[in-house]
């Protein structure tokens, strides 16, 4: 039966080419990035992989048990043809942000190291003494 609408997948089709894969692999990894939280007995570990950054444009935030991660990237190309009277220039950018809840985090001792693309954060936890219950009298 042919149906004169068309369909989701006709609409898909027609987007992708006229936007283009890459144009959509672009505008989607930009806001978004992989990371890992690894917890052990004395800290938290955060992997984030931020290949093609670089460090002075990444910010680290810690504040009321969020751990905040931020950046920009900028990057321009210029190509000329002199012969041909051909000129481009594009520029592009990517910002990125995610937050992370993490508790319990001794503040004065979080470290940050980036290094081929991954940005590692050690989050140690706070010394904290047992708990005892307490018994609470009802009036």
């Amino acid at each position: 039966m042919n149906n004169m609408f068309p369909s989701r997948r006709d609409f898909r089709d027609l987007r992708r080419q006229f936007f283009d894969d890459t144009f959509d692999q672009v505008l989607g990894e930009a806001g978004n990035f992989k990371t890992d939280i690894i917890e052990d007995d004395k800290e938290y570990t955060v992997e984030a992989e931020l290949p093609g950054m670089d460090k002075e444009n990444i910010e680290l935030d810690y504040h009321d048990n969020i751990l905040s991660i931020s950046g920009k990237q900028e990057s321009e190309t210029n190509e000329e043809d002199k012969e041909r009277n051909y000129i481009r220039r594009e520029r592009s950018s990517r910002s990125f942000s995610r937050q992370f809840l993490i508790r319990d985090v001794d503040e004065d001792n979080i470290s940050a190291s980036f290094e081929n693309g991954i940005l590692e954060v050690k989050l140690p936890k706070k010394e904290s003494g047992k708990s005892e219950n307490k018994r609470i009298d009802i009036e």
